[in-house]
């Protein structure tokens, strides 16, 4: 995983270090990508700016041959797209991209999380190599949904369980309609209380994109600091 941060940060640009043979990694990468599939998606103008960012990490991903890729879309349910056990490549990517019409009416991501959950960890019961496993989640979707802390427990189990999920906030272009401008409403002893959205969003590891000539850099400074944490948290 290491190797696809400069890939990254270098706009996918292939050079004579990514034609170099490296020695096989003893960890075994598996990533999902859980595509928020709501009509909000299409309101906040974030449908498309979601498709490519999944399209730009599954290429690195992909073409770098660092583990196991899957893509689930969640919103009234959620839905395997592509599963772990089969390669990915651009074909299929485009058929997976077919899929998403951002229409559902609900975005249960409660429901999501359980599903993706459940789903890696019968992967590494299935794995020789089960503890060598490394699992990360990339949640694209634009952040607007409740059941707080039903998420927040879900969440707990998974990194009980060695598996990172990472939060990629599809912003509104469009400061009056961020994610920031947004309040939460509270009666804690029975007083109205005013609070930021975000201050207790349940996804620890969060990051905003606004515009797609940001994800290479904005993604590889993230990935590169999820690495260093699951290097010393996990392993």
């Amino acid at each position: 995983m290491k190797k696809v941060i400069p890939y990254i940060a270098s706009n996918f640009k292939k050079d004579k270090i990514w034609m170099r043979r490296t020695k096989p990694s003893k960890r075994q990468y598996q990533v999902v990508f859980a595509i928020d599939n709501s009509e909000s998606m299409i309101d906040n103008n974030s449908g498309e700016l979601a498709c490519e960012a999944l399209c730009l990490i599954t290429k690195a991903l992909s073409l770098l041959e660092v583990g196991e890729i899957s893509v689930v879309s969640f919103g009234e349910k959620t839905e395997l797209l592509h599963p772990l056990d089969k390669p990915f490549s651009d074909n299929i990517g485009g058929s997976i991209l077919s899929q998403l019409a951002f229409k559902d009416k609900q975005t249960d991501v409660s429901g999501m999380v359980s599903f993706v959950v459940q789903m890696l960890s019968h992967s590494r019961n299935q794995s020789i190599n089960f503890s060598e496993n490394l699992q990360i989640v990339f949640v694209i979707s634009d952040g607007r949904f409740s059941n707080r802390e039903e998420i927040r427990k879900f969440i707990i189990e998974a990194y009980s369980q060695q598996q990172l999920f990472v939060f990629l906030i599809i912003d509104h272009p469009k400061n009056s309609n961020s994610i920031l401008q947004l309040q939460t409403i509270s009666y804690p002893n029975g007083k109205l209380t005013c609070s930021p959205y975000l201050d207790n969003f349940p996804f620890p590891y969060y990051i905003i994109l606004r515009e797609i000539k940001s994800i290479p850099e904005i993604l590889a400074d993230a990935l590169r600091q999820w690495m260093e944490m699951i290097s010393s948290s996990f392993l």
